[in-house]
């Protein structure tokens, strides 16, 4: 699970990221929380899901998420999702898959 230094965050969750992130890294189950990631088909831009979904054996070798946001609640992560297609659009990128994907570089 790869994190972007420029990591979106739902108000719910600033003071907090840095233990959300830590638990996600030892796959812990985190309740309360949505993960805004990469999309890993290759044509969506992101996609984002309830960090439980983490524990689902498909999870299991994680290692291709790219993490570009945090929420507390599906509500949260679909406000997320807004705040980043607006970055991507302010700052002129043609798609918000390149946008996000140059948040890891």
């Amino acid at each position: 699970m790869i994190f972007s230094s420029r990591l979106f965050l739902g108000e719910s969750l600033k003071g907090r990221e840095t233990r959300i992130i830590k638990k996600l890294k030892k796959h812990k189950l985190i309740l309360g929380a949505y993960i805004i990631c990469l999309a890993e088909n290759g044509t969506d831009p992101l996609e984002y899901f309830d960090c439980k979904q983490l524990k689902q054996p498909y999870y299991d070798s994680d290692d291709d998420l790219h993490v570009c946001g945090l929420a507390a609640d599906e509500e949260e992560a679909i406000d997320i999702v807004y705040k980043i297609v607006q970055a991507s659009a302010d700052g002129g990128y043609a798609s918000v898959r390149s946008y996000v994907e140059d948040m890891f570089t």
